[in-house]
């Protein structure tokens, strides 16, 4: 297909300036023509986020959602690093009434070269729409927010030799993620916090040990398992943030900061630790109650982060780069993959997911929807 061709009809998934979802009909004939170093790709699968609600609650709205993608380049610019017929994997910048092409929830988009991967031949497809974002955020709480290294991946960083970590919602996409490459990076014991019925499943994908968060034990529970294993918890990773009240409903943000996660989890810390220097929190929320959190972002790249933080954005790419060429023996989907393949299927997993319903489970819009 080349640029000048005019693009199928397709439905696309529209977050209003009220937060409502409209189904659009895009086309025939929308005008995406790729410029410069951009891509055209037709998006086989995109894969549903909390975020692509919650970016409303931040003070996003009017675009079309949707952030993480796999599918197939048909057109490029003059200095794409792609070309029509390779197969890619990626995710795209969120942006309040950013531009139309940019949202992976549609049939039809256009890609920047960061952050667009090429899809290794035996990564599935609707693997791939699953990982960009989760890996990302991951990769930014362990490697930089952290500050660990990942040898495999050329970024160096604290050792993590002798070291425990806690990933704090071990279930959810980006602890599914940090769970993968803590175990990548030689952590010599990761702790997770699930709801039981998902411990076997984190046991099998590399945790030393499941905890139940919703335990009034959970934190002595924690503690002493780091006792037992004579390794002192320093490190830890909330992947979800829970209970703050922040970038949600107004009905939900009348919180008790010492109950949420951050909060809880920071008493797992080893005595003195904080006191010490030696403690390292990073929460996939920013904790304005509490700065000793650091909050790990999806991407480093494009915004006032790169100049505050120079190199994070290059870190982030080296340990994604190469979680995408070793998937086959460091990386597996989360056990629960759905797809729905209907426009009004699709708004309905969409409020799913940003309401916490979606339990080790990512589900996936295939394009074009119905």
């Amino acid at each position: 297909m080349a640029a000048s061709e005019i693009l199928p009809s397709h439905k696309a998934l529209y977050l209003g300036a009220n937060g409502d979802i409209a189904i659009l009909d895009m086309g025939p004939g929308s005008p995406y023509t790729p410029q410069n170093s951009q891509s055209l790709v037709r998006v086989r699968y995109s894969g549903i986020n909390p975020g692509d609600v919650r970016h409303f609650w931040m003070g996003m709205n009017s675009f079309v959602m949707g952030y993480d993608f796999s599918g197939t380049v048909v057109d490029s610019g003059p200095s794409s690093p792609f070309s029509p017929g390779d197969e890619v994997l990626g995710m795209t910048f969120p942006g309040h009434q950013r531009a139309m092409h940019a949202g992976a929830h549609q049939a039809f988009l256009l890609a920047d070269p960061y952050m667009t991967w090429r899809r290794p031949a035996d990564l599935q497809a609707r693997w791939a729409a699953s990982m960009a974002t989760a890996a990302q955020t991951a990769a930014d709480a362990l490697f930089n927010c952290l500050g660990f290294g990942l040898e495999a991946a050329g970024v160096d960083g604290n050792s993590t030799r002798g070291q425990a970590l806690l990933i704090w919602g071990g279930s959810s996409s980006v602890g599914w993620a940090a769970l993968h490459l803590a175990r990548a990076a030689g952590f010599e014991a990761v702790f997770v916090t699930a709801s039981p019925a998902n411990h076997e499943a984190l046991r099998a994908a590399g945790a030393a040990r499941c905890f139940d968060y919703h335990s009034p034990a959970v934190v002595h529970d924690i503690r002493r398992a780091a006792e037992d294993l004579a390794l002192p918890l320093y490190a830890v990773f909330d992947a979800v943030g829970a209970g703050l009240g922040i970038f949600e409903p107004p009905r939900a943000r009348v919180q008790d900061f010492s109950r949420s996660s951050p909060a809880v989890a920071k008493l797992c810390l080893a005595d003195g630790a904080l006191a010490r220097g030696e403690a390292r929190l990073c929460c996939a929320l920013p904790v304005a109650q509490d700065a000793d959190w650091t909050f790990a972002l999806f991407s480093r790249k494009g915004d006032m982060q790169e100049t505050q933080h120079p190199g994070w954005w290059q870190r982030q790419d080296k340990v994604v780069s190469w979680l995408i060429d070793n998937h086959e023996s460091a990386w597996r989907p989360l056990p629960k993959i759905s797809v729905v393949d209907t426009a009004e299927g699709a708004v309905v997993a969409l409020g799913d997911a940003f309401d916490g319903k979606l339990s080790m489970q990512k589900v996936l819009m295939q394009h074009p929807l119905r």
